[in-house]
């Protein structure tokens, strides 16, 4: 049984914003593209089969925005509906960083690798 990507999943939804100026999952030597997203993906077996094929995957999607003018809260707002409507739950802080603001989004959720579709513990 094959594990759904959420990689490719979290980097195509955040190119479909098209405020977003940069996108990667690695940070860059300087910041000068504005506004920017980086983002990490975890995974973890949830639950195996009979035959040990991991048929549920615990994933947390880390996003970090950046801006050195205005609010990220319009991006912010769009990233919460797009992976609220997939079924992730979401936990969001910020902070100013010397004119720099930065928002932090963490979605998670459990894939059905069999259905491709998410739900929440409990």
């Amino acid at each position: 049984m094959e594990i759904y990507n959420v990689k490719a999943l979290a980097f195509k939804t955040l190119k479909s914003i098209p405020e977003l100026r940069y996108v990667s999952t690695s940070y860059p030597d300087k910041f000068t593209t504005f506004p920017t997203a980086i983002y990490k993906t975890t995974q973890a077996s949830y639950v195996r089969n009979n035959k040990q094929e991991e048929t549920d995957t615990e994933w947390q999607i880390t996003i970090d925005l950046y801006n050195d003018k205005g609010s990220l809260t319009q991006i912010k707002n769009k990233l919460i509906a797009k992976f609220s409507a997939m079924g992730f739950s979401n936990s969001i802080g910020d902070q100013d960083l010397n004119g720099v603001t930065r928002v932090v989004l963490v979605f998670t959720g459990i894939v059905d690798n069999t259905s491709k579709r998410v739900y929440q513990k409990g």
